[in-house]
């Protein structure tokens, strides 16, 4: 494998939409990883393959931004949609390690406002649900949508967003927010980490965006990480892009009120340095963000009669038949992976700047197959090393 994938569209922006996919993929990594991309409408990919405690390879390809015929390199950042979560979660576990934050303690404790599922108000809620999915909150889009913006980031803060939820009455409320008895049924749920960002605001008495950048990003020199787009240096962004079967439509940037959910951006060295501290037990280079007994209980499956795939965030899938456990995520030109091997030998990140994930909701599976062929092929290449 190379050390860096070749630049695959360099000189010519229209190359992915124009070229043909009825040949076979090359059998180099580099020549297969850009036919996945012309066969799926993505316009630019960053990768990298973790081993062994060190950042074994990066390969970057394609375009950042197809207008400027600005490359993707190692240092761009990405929008990682739902892989945020998992900097929640640490942040979280930091928390309950500091004595600050009990995971099982019903989260009105620290919210300052009733927290009940209105069909069993006897209940309690807890982080460890809110983390799990299991909270019995659901995802009202129409809702959701009214606390997201577009080119900017959003003004409704967390505490705001949460009470207006999940509060009968409130500003963002609806019986749609809520769907089955806590603890008793998995129902993946993008409002619920905006809760748990409230609440670790109260329990850690500062934002969200202030702890994530110093118990995390900065300890573990996360390569331009950041919440919002105020946060991050907006000239190393990749431009996110939707596709339409033929051209590449840029999007704008995006906000959203329960932003721990999925408004991270970083790049792919940068990720890369946060699953490096995960697969070492919570250090990395001498910089610690969780003990190993935090590590082991993030990436414990929580409850095995509920979801026998689900850890705290992180959850368990399968690439070529190898078990992995990590995250992946899928917003309006955003589609991510990050997996760490079950035995913790090596791990898998894959970003792109396009909505390959997004296009399956209405039946346009080739951006998914070519992201599946794609992990497909890291998985081998990692086995290999």
């Amino acid at each position: 494998m190379s050390s860096e994938g070749d630049a695959a569209l360099a000189g010519d922006a229209h190359r992915v939409e124009d070229a043909g996919t009825d040949a076979g993929p090359p059998a180099d990594l580099d020549g297969f990883i850009e036919h996945q991309m012309r066969a799926g409408g993505i316009p630019g990919v960053a990768a990298a393959i973790v081993s062994d405690g060190e950042l074994a390879w990066v390969g970057t390809y394609g375009y950042a931004d197809i207008e400027s015929e600005r490359l993707v390199e190692p240092h761009t950042l990405f929008i990682m949609a739902s892989i945020s979560k998992t900097l929640a979660a640490a942040r979280a576990m930091q928390l309950v390690e500091a004595g600050q934050l009990d995971l099982d303690a019903p989260v009105e404790t620290y919210l300052g406002h009733p927290m009940r599922h209105p069909g069993y108000p006897e209940l309690p809620i807890t982080t460890r649900m809110l983390l799990t999915h299991t909270s019995g909150l659901e995802d009202a889009w129409l809702r959701l949508g009214a606390v997201s913006t577009n080119g900017s980031d959003p003004t409704v803060t967390l505490a705001a967003f949460t009470e207006g939820y999940v509060t009968p009455g409130g500003a963002y409320y609806s019986d749609a927010n809520w769907g089955a008895q806590p603890g008793t049924r998995r129902s993946y749920c993008n409002a619920a980490f905006g809760v748990v960002g409230a609440v670790l605001e109260a329990a850690g008495d500062a934002s969200l965006r202030e702890q994530s950048e110093a118990a995390i990003f900065t300890v573990l020199d996360m390569d331009g990480a950041g919440w919002f787009l105020e946060d991050i240096d907006l000239a190393r962004v990749a431009t996110p892009y939707a596709w339409s079967g033929r051209r590449f439509l840029p999007q704008e940037q995006s906000g959203m009120a329960f932003y721990p959910a999925g408004s991270l951006r970083v790049s792919v060295t940068g990720l890369a340095r946060f699953l490096l501290a995960i697969d070492g037990g919570g250090a990395l280079e001498g910089a610690r963000i969780l003990t190993e007994e935090s590590v082991t209980e993030t990436l414990r499956i929580q409850f095995p009669d509920i979801a026998s795939y689900q850890a705290l965030t992180w959850s368990r899938r399968r690439v070529a038949g190898h078990l992995y456990i990590g995250h992946s995520g899928s917003t309006s030109g955003g589609s991510t992976q990050m997996l760490l091997s079950e035995e913790g030998t090596h791990g898998i990140i894959l970003l792109t700047n396009s909505d390959a994930y997004l296009r399956t909701r209405f039946g346009f599976e080739d951006g998914d197959r070519a992201m599946e062929a794609i992990l497909e092929r890291l998985d081998a290449e990692a086995l290999a090393l």
